[in-house]
């Protein structure tokens, strides 16, 4: 099920770099339990960043994982929170799916080239949703989501 791309594997521990999130075993397990409670497989809708500076001037059209939803309806608010399209941002969603592989979140699906992101991603954001709730903060700033600035659905 899982694919063999090294975005898909989960890293434990403190991060690699100053700012970014640890990924400890509570919140695996808590990611775990999601999938399971969703009979195996659990689709999600993520919230999708472009810098459009660096798709004209840059090296290339990335997108990064800026938040998070458990329905398409939400993670389009969650977008609209954004600002919208920007002549420099846009925001795309798109649905993944995470199912387990010994135990452990991965993405099922086939990677596109311009997705700048791991399955740790997802895990931090899906352990940012509150219990009852549908979706995270959207970050909206260019760094880390400590860093932030977060927005939440009202």
């Amino acid at each position: 099920m899982p694919l063999p791309d090294d975005r898909n594997i989960l890293k434990l521990g403190p991060p690699k770099y100053p700012g970014e999130t640890e990924i400890t075993p509570a919140m695996v397990e808590s990611v775990r339990q999601r999938i399971k409670d969703a009979g195996g497989i659990l689709t999600v809708w993520a919230v999708l960043n472009e810098d459009v500076y660096e798709t004209q001037f840059g090296d290339g059209y990335y997108l990064h994982a800026h938040g998070l939803a458990l329905n398409s309806a939400d993670a389009e608010r969650l977008a609209a929170l954004g600002g919208g399209d920007k002549k420099l941002e846009k925001w795309h969603v798109r649905s993944y799916r995470l199912g387990l592989d010994n135990g452990l979140p991965v993405f099922t699906a086939v990677w596109h080239p311009e997705e700048e992101f791991r399955i740790g991603d997802f895990v931090v954001l899906l352990c940012e949703i509150p219990p009852g709730g549908t979706a995270s903060k959207l970050l909206t700033g260019t760094r880390f989501r400590n860093d932030g600035p977060l927005l939440s659905l009202p």
